[in-house]
């Protein structure tokens, strides 16, 4: 018994013609009617009494169209619910991010697909930069927003997308004498006590190659994973930090001063997705995002 067999018997019981069933299969009535008597003899009932003007189902036909009629609403659903994943319009996606999702607008987005695409769940996972080019590698995550992007962390080809830019600033206290200025060089701090953020996060790296750029190796006197704990000492004229511009203008601190440098530090965030993923999930989360992007604002693309 062949699925197409069953179709064309429900289409001559649903319209009781063998005329009108033939052109919704889009087929010729002869073959129609070849093909109900060769399955009619397969079974060895028959499903269909014909008269010159009425086609009527048989006791058998009925019970039949009744079993099968179920078998092929089911398999219609279970077709329906294979195009949505084949789609991209239903499944899973799991995001890292390093936790500046706010400050850039990535939770507004993610909160925008999530409701363009409510039959898709989306795993969070935050964590530093360094950290999450493991989870990429292993699959255990579709992508990252990375605020460091790193080819030779990898052990596959991953694709990265540029998509915001930010710039280290000197935060201090207002008791500090770095505060009562707009700008300075940052080889100014050469001789300042540092406080950083994790090995593995971006920044880290961020603030090193920065300094070793205009001549010395920072002096860290405090490390820690957070940035409210960084702020605080801050705050406390404990030691200075350089931080990236939209974290320290996107929150109001007690007591610490913003300081721009002369030399124009970029830091980019970006959409990283490796290689062979071809997900439709992540193929319409990322068609997504560049929809709701200024192409004006994006930076360049990495090669």
């Amino acid at each position: 018994m062949e699925l197409y067999q069953i179709k064309y018997v429900l289409a001559v019981a649903k319209h009781q013609n063998f005329t009108n069933a033939a052109a919704e299969l889009c087929i010729t009535p002869s073959t129609l009617s070849q093909q109900i008597k060769k399955f009619e003899d397969e079974l060895g009932v028959e499903l269909f009494s014909r008269s010159t003007r009425h086609v009527q189902l048989t006791p058998g036909g009925l019970e039949f169209v009744e079993r099968t009629k179920r078998i092929v609403g089911d398999l219609d659903d279970s077709e329906k619910a294979m195009k949505k994943f084949a789609l991209g319009l239903k499944g899973q996606l799991s995001v890292g991010s390093t936790p500046v999702m706010k400050v850039f607008g990535i939770i507004h987005l993610i909160s925008a697909f999530g409701k363009q695409y409510p039959n898709i769940s989306i795993q969070l996972h935050e964590a530093e930069c360094f950290d999450l080019y493991p989870p990429l590698d292993a699959g255990k995550i579709d992508l990252a927003f990375l605020t460091a992007f790193k080819s030779d962390c990898s052990k596959q080809k991953l694709d990265a997308f540029p998509i915001a830019e930010d710039e280290l600033v000197l935060v201090t206290s207002l008791d500090h004498p770095f505060a009562k200025r707009k700008t300075i060089d940052l080889k100014e701090a050469a001789d300042e006590s540092f406080i950083i953020l994790s090995p593995t996060s971006g920044l880290y790296q961020d603030t090193l190659e920065a300094c070793h750029s205009v001549g010395f190796k920072p002096h860290f006197t405090f490390t820690t994973k957070y940035v409210d704990t960084c702020m605080g000492l801050v705050s406390e004229n404990a030691a200075i930090a350089c931080v990236s511009s939209k974290t320290v203008l996107n929150t109001l601190w007690k007591n610490v001063a913003i300081v721009h440098l002369k030399q124009h530090f970029v830091r980019t965030l970006f959409l990283v997705i490796p290689h062979n993923n071809k997900s439709p999930v992540v193929r319409n989360f990322k068609k997504f995002l560049f929809d709701h992007l200024d192409p004006s604002q994006l930076p360049k693309k990495v090669e």
